[in-house]
């Protein structure tokens, strides 16, 4: 379906951004193994070479597809792994704090990392088209701040420090954020850098950094009661903040090594299973094909030379290949080559039980590739959670040893091959599809999909999928990003986001570009607060607002009724004249007078003295009058002067510029704050509020657009439940006091901010579908994305921005906006857009990702761009239709907005 109810609201947390999930039914595909006709790859990578020479005893490695040794002298291995000394200028602490390579990657220098990194690749890969396995292992710090815990902490400690030292005037707190922001910036520059080098020096490598992806389910140190191994909600939440990281990893390479305290329980499997399975979500979470994950065990428990009991083979080894796992990698340190003794028992082990494992479970998973995807796929269960594996029936299949070399003998049964079918399913190589992966799929065939063209949406016919209605439906769609937005009056497109941030010296100062075009975000050419797209006139820019400064000195009168209207419309004229040269304007006019409130009782606290202020009035003309009196005459005289001010300057504006959509920043407002002293916060508009904005249908009914806020608090950041109620009933109540106005129904633009208010902490991806995807699904014909001048302080700040333009907030836009313009074709005529039937039904726009998904690619002009592809599937329709209804533009009716009405 177009969207999905979510009626569990903290269901978000784990699932993140939506369009890019798997269905449970729909596996993305992945790559082919590295080895023709070997679905799991096993790999032995431990320092054992030693323990001929040393201790004359020689392994038998030729169940291994790879054998490679992390010792320093070897090279042109199919799996390399790079210390933290052998590639580039890896900044970091010795452990008595002295810095290496300027110790914090905001001091390192990134350029001269990249240009020493050649010399380390091409030492230890020696062919430039070599294939295997390369593997980064930094383990000093950690690219999340939070996660610098314990002996990390010198890195928080070192970067607050640095911080601290530039800005010394700092409250705690600010430095704090400061240093993080500079921290994980630079941690991610570092990161990722290193990926795309080492990607463009040996591109047929597979890269990725050691032990990512963690999920720290290191609970059962505490206690093994209760213990289920799952990975913590906080901890998933934090991988998500690492997609840009299994974005450009070719790789993932998590981690399982199980303690002797998790020995042959039920608890040990656990622990391996959540990893495994939290590796495998993180690995489909991404643009383009699943990353195959490689899985590092060791033959023994961890710390400990005691070997695997045959159950914990099952629950390490079994246990990931059954989840779908590409490679299995026995790493092992050099004290399994320190002895006789150690050499010898690791030999005799590898000979028995642990070698006849790895036989048995990489020959099923061969006959189970065979067998159920064709040689196309890889098998992995269907219930991640059930208890079943991929073993070899011991009744048609025996293992014989001979000279420490394993046979397999036997042929599949039929009861295997019907367990493989009712407990399994395939993960299909990328160029097939379906449940056999032996239909051939065109959008991955040699790993690219085809490009989209402007004037379709690209599709896939499956059997039954379309009617001819569709076929039509499809052909006539185009949800390519730079969508047409200029060449249509911005009230009369489905949902539009607006960037409102003076964020242009980010690319002026610091040669970092936004480049928010690719996310069809619409913004003024400078990126300024005023401009082609949208101008927002704060006070002192249009006309001669009356107000008070915080020392009680008046401007332009003080108040509305000591001003003179006439010569600040005189001003405002030029005003307007001058910040919108442009005659034709169709943009957001945006008026931002937030120093009094039109609606008397609605001046509290710092807004008192316009109480006071016009009390004075009255009394200097009727010094005899009554307290009661003076109050009465004063709120008339107030109010009406401030509507006649509000009122007349936006005439104006519509009579300059009339293409402009018109209105004041903040109305209608709710109240409905969020106070955690309040139980069972319902988010719902206080009945006083909704009353005093019915008083202002005055105002509703001369603006052109209507621009409630929607901004988050610091306070709401840990919240789920509460953010929702907040922004849905605020958003609502804009609908319901927008809905008076006549004859025309003014669309709503809510303000948001990416980030908490008066921080520079960015959205959580929950908060963006409650702010942003809340707005769409409400009706709201956008959202204005407003920042300060903080955005663009200094290049961390700005590099920050980009980071979460591009990795979180950028690909939910184009998401959101695609779904809204294609329930807008199919349901309204593209003339209206979709809001829920029910208003609480919690339906969103979002594309679905088991038939749609958005890619970027690189342009031909060096940036980025976005194409969204996917199945249009017959009861699609019935979906939308069950759920959302039309909002029809102005001079159209009707329930899908195709009848024309006489305007």
């Amino acid at each position: 379906m177009l969207f999905w109810s979510l009626p569990d609201w903290r269901v978000l947390l784990l699932i993140a951004l939506l369009w890019d999930r798997l269905c449970a039914s729909e596996l993305k595909p992945t790559r082919w193994p590295l080895y023709s006709q070997k679905p799991l790859v096993l790999a032995w990578n431990a320092p054992t070479e030693d323990c001929g020479p040393r201790h004359r005893v020689r392994f038998q490695l030729d169940l291994f597809q790879i054998v490679a040794s992390p010792n320093e002298g070897f090279v042109r291995q199919n799996l390399t792994i790079f210390y933290k000394d052998r590639l580039g200028l890896y900044p970091y602490f010795e452990p008595d704090e002295t810095p290496v390579n300027g110790g914090l990657p905001q001091v390192a220098s990134l350029t001269e990392h990249l240009e020493k990194m050649p010399d380390g690749v091409k030492k230890y890969i020696r062919e430039a088209d070599a294939k295997g396995l390369a593997i980064i292992d930094w383990e000093e710090w950690r690219p999340l701040w939070i996660r610098n815990w314990e002996s990390k902490d010198v890195y928080r400690r070192h970067s607050r420090e640095l911080v601290r030292q530039k800005n010394r005037t700092w409250p705690p707190d600010q430095v704090a954020r400061m240093a993080q922001y500079e921290f994980e910036m630079s941690a991610m520059n570092f990161m990722l850098e290193t990926l795309k080098r080492a990607k463009s020096l040996r591109p047929n490598q597979l890269w990725g950094f050691y032990l990512f992806p963690d999920c720290y389910n290191h609970d059962y140190r505490r206690t093994l009661e209760s213990y289920t191994g799952r990975c913590p909600d906080v901890e998933v939440a934090r991988n998500e903040k690492l997609k840009w990281l299994w974005a450009e990893s070719t790789a993932l390479f998590p981690s399982i090594y199980m303690s002797t305290v998790l020995r042959s329980s039920t608890s040990g499997r656990q622990f391996v299973r959540n990893r495994v399975k939290e590796g495998m979500r993180l690995a489909s979470s991404v643009d383009g094909l699943a990353r195959p994950v490689f899985v590092y065990t060791r033959p023994t428990y961890a710390n400990s030379l005691e070997q695997l009991t045959e159950t914990d083979l099952i629950s390490t080894i079994g246990e990931s290949v059954a989840l779908g796992a590409a490679g299995i990698i026995l790493w092992g340190d050099a004290v399994y080559a320190s002895s006789n003794i150690s050499c010898s028992d690791l030999d005799v082990y590898l000979r028995g039980p642990l070698g006849k494992y790895l036989l048995n479970v990489s020959t099923a998973a061969e006959l189970c590739s065979q067998t159920l995807c064709a040689s196309h796929g890889r098998c992995l269960r269907k219930n991640p959670d059930s208890d079943v594996y991929l073993h070899l029936d011991p009744l048609t299949h025996s293992i014989s040893s001979r000279d420490g070399r394993h046979k397999v003998s036997g042929a599949l049964g039929e009861a295997e091959e019907k367990s493989f079918r009712t407990e399994f399913q395939c993960q299909c190589y990328s160029g097939y599809e379906g449940e056999g992966c032996n239909q051939i799929d065109p959008m991955h065939q040699k790993g690219a999909a085809p490009p989209i063209t402007s004037t379709s949406l690209q599709y896939k016919i499956g059997m039954g999928f379309f009617n001819s209605e569709f076929l039509l439906f499809i052909n006539l769609l185009s949800l390519v990003s730079g969508l047409p937005i200029s060449s249509s009056p911005f009230s009369q497109m489905p949902f539009l986001s607006v960037w409102n941030a003076p964020t242009e010296s980010c690319l002026s100062q610091y040669g970092i570009n936004l480049d928010l075009d690719t996310f069809s975000i619409t913004m003024n050419n400078n990126q300024t607060f005023m401009g082609d797209n949208i101008t927002i006139f704060y006070s002192g820019k249009l006309g001669l607002y009356p107000w008070y400064t915080a020392q009680s000195k008046a401007i332009n009168g003080g108040v509305p009724q000591n001003a003179n209207l006439d010569e600040h419309l005189r001003v405002a004229s030029d005003n307007i004249r001058t910040f919108i040269p442009d005659r034709d304007f169709q943009g957001l006019a945006v008026v931002d007078w937030e120093n009094w409130r039109p609606v008397w009782e609605r001046n509290w606290d710092s807004k008192q003295v316009y109480w006071e202020a016009s009390r004075v009035l009255v009394k200097s003309r009727h010094p005899d009058w009554s307290p009661a009196q003076v109050e009465a005459a004063a709120r008339i005289e107030f109010e009406k002067a401030g509507r006649k001010f509000m009122e007349e300057t936006l005439k104006l504006g519509k009579e300059e510029r009339p293409g402009g959509l018109w209105g004041f920043y903040g109305f209608p407002n709710c109240y409905n704050l969020y106070n955690p002293k309040i139980k069972n916060y319902t988010g719902e508009c206080p009945a006083v509020d909704k009353k005093w904005n019915d008083e202002l249908v005055w105002l509703w009914n001369v603006s052109s657009a209507l621009y409630p806020d929607i901004y988050l608090s610091l306070e709401l950041r840990g919240l789920s439940r509460e953010v929702l109620l907040y922004t849905h009933h605020r958003i609502l109540e804009a609908m319901r006091a927008g809905a008076q106005s006549a004859p025309v129904v003014p669309p709503v633009f809510p303000y948001a901010r990416i980030v908490y208010t008066y921080t520079l902490d960015f959205l959580s991806q929950e908060h963006l579908v409650y702010t942003i995807g809340e707005s769409a699904a409400l009706g709201s014909a956008g959202v204005v994305l407003w920042g300060d001048l903080n955005f663009a302080k200094s290049k961390a700040t700005c590099q920050a921005v980009e980071s979460y333009m591009d990795e979180t907030l950028g690909p939910y836009l184009v998401n959101v906006t695609s779904a809204a313009i294609l329930c807008s074709r199919t349901l309204c005529s593209s003339q209206g857009r979709c809001q829920r039937k029910k208003m609480s039904s919690g339906a969103y726009l979002h594309l679905n990702p088991a038939m749609w998904r958005v890619e970027s690619e690189k342009s031909p002009e060096g940036g980025r761009s976005y194409r969204v592809l996917g199945d249009m599937r017959a009861n699609m329709v019935q979906f939308m239709k069950a759920d959302f209804q039309c909002v029809c533009y102005y001079g159209w009716g009707g329930e899908s907005c195709s009848k024309p009405i006489p305007v």
